[in-house]
């Protein structure tokens, strides 16, 4: 799918992850109405949602709600799932949350799951590429998106020869996904961001060995003891710039590392853990990100915190949040 760069001005788009639309109601509603009036005033492109989106049993009505305010708003969004759509018995499965998404005529999910170009399926439900083009049809930037998968549990990482304990550990991404990106990237010569809601192994790498550029990280990077093998594959294509991962709430680092980005979409939900209920600070860090990409496929990034863009929701977010 393709989207135009408008001459003269960047392609903006705003980035939400981890809103955790679940079944406290007051965090429900005012998480929306922070994302609504977001969208609404910033005027974006395309909003990217990097996983979970819709969280909780139950949820179907949740999913509703938020396919037809997305709807109503008539921007282009691009979601993915995180490891959280679907963990629950009582929730719409990954597939059916997709189904209620598409329904929108702004969602950019296929309508087709991707398969390599032998005809072979890909993992997963939400891996799909954006095209920006010039007005001239030239390929400027590629946005990739990928399903990072729920969980494994412990008979999975036995299977890969991970002794992990008796708990389930955060997901990977899988061998047809490495082999569907280098096809993606293979195809154009332009620059492209990879967006997923699981950080990659590198990122705790990174924050070791990388150039700090932005943010901090106020958490343990949680990323899965099993290593797919997509940065290695970035690195060796040459074509990613950026490498964009949700899931660690108070985590907002960007890093330099290998030549690539590795970077936080800002956290974007109320209802979840927060630096307030770690005891790690006052302050608050929930917002959201914002991308632009210019007419030569170059990325910048930036944020807008709900805090500092909102002070007449102060009283109001401090009332909900988890302290």
């Amino acid at each position: 799918m393709l989207r135009k760069i408008t001459p003269g001005r960047p392609f903006k788009m705003l980035g939400f992850t981890d809103l955790h639309l679940d079944d406290f109601e007051a965090c429900f509603a005012l998480t929306l109405k922070l994302m609504e009036e977001t969208i609404r005033t910033e005027q974006p492109d395309l909003v990217v949602f990097a996983g979970d989106n819709v969280t909780g049993g139950d949820n179907r009505a949740r999913a509703e709600m938020f396919q037809r305010t997305m709807t109503e708003l008539k921007t282009p969004w691009a979601p993915i799932l995180g490891n959280h759509e679907g963990d629950n018995p009582l929730s719409l499965s990954r597939r059916e949350m997709i189904e209620v998404f598409r329904k929108s005529p702004c969602c950019m999910v296929p309508e087709k799951r991707a398969r390599l170009s032998d005809g072979s399926s890909v993992f997963g439900e939400t891996n799909y590429v954006l095209l920006l083009e010039d007005e001239q049809g030239a390929a400027v930037h590629k946005l990739i998106f990928f399903d990072s998968g729920t969980d494994m549990t412990p008979e999975e990482c036995k299977k890969r020869g991970i002794d992990a304990g008796p708990k389930s550990v955060d997901g990977c991404l899988q061998e047809s996904q490495i082999a569907w990106y280098r096809e993606q990237v293979h195809s154009d010569a332009c620059p492209s961001t990879v967006f997923l809601h699981i950080p990659l192994p590198e990122f705790r790498e990174a924050a070791e060995k990388g150039t700090p550029l932005y943010g901090a990280n106020h958490e343990k990077i949680s990323c899965s003891p099993w290593n797919s093998g997509l940065f290695d594959a970035v690195c060796e294509e040459g074509k990613t710039v950026a490498v964009v991962a949700g899931h660690d709430h108070i985590n907002d680092s960007r890093t330099l590392y290998r030549g690539v980005v590795c970077m936080y979409n800002r956290m974007s939900g109320l209802s979840s853990y927060n630096l307030i209920s770690k005891k790690l600070g006052s302050t608050l860090l929930q917002g959201c990100s914002v991308y632009f990409v210019d007419a030569a496929g170059a990325m910048t990034f930036g944020d807008i915190l709900y805090e500092e863009r909102y002070p007449q929701y102060h009283d109001d977010i401090y009332r909900v949040i988890r302290k």
